[in-house]
């Protein structure tokens, strides 16, 4: 599987959670937390590639629009979209939730 291969299983995630949200207004935490954890392994694949799938990009965004349209969450919500961000931005630099550890300075 190269990193621009449609993801099936990424696909069922997404719609188990923010596709979920946004179409029914129904927030599930633990779809999130499969989706972040799935998403972060994902970013653990691709951190050396030069190309990311336009799929992943898609999911971590539309997950983050979804999350912000404006509905009364639950308080645990709440930092999903932080994580997201941050998972994003590790993406876009090559990096893996994995190499960030708390606490360790990081030095290149």
């Amino acid at each position: 599987m190269t990193a621009s291969d449609f993801d099936l299983e990424l696909e069922d995630l997404w719609k188990r959670s923010a596709g979920r949200l946004m179409a029914a207004e129904v927030f599930d935490a633990a779809a999130f937390t499969s989706l972040l954890r799935y998403l972060a392994g994902k970013a653990e694949a691709i951190k050396a590639e030069h190309v990311v799938s336009k799929q992943v990009l898609h999911c971590i965004l539309w997950a983050v629009k979804a999350l912000e349209g404006g509905r009364s969450l639950p308080a645990e919500a709440m930092p999903l979209t932080s994580e997201l961000y941050m998972l994003l931005d590790l993406i876009a630099i090559g990096e893996a939730p994995s190499d960030r550890k708390p606490g360790v300075p990081r030095v290149k």
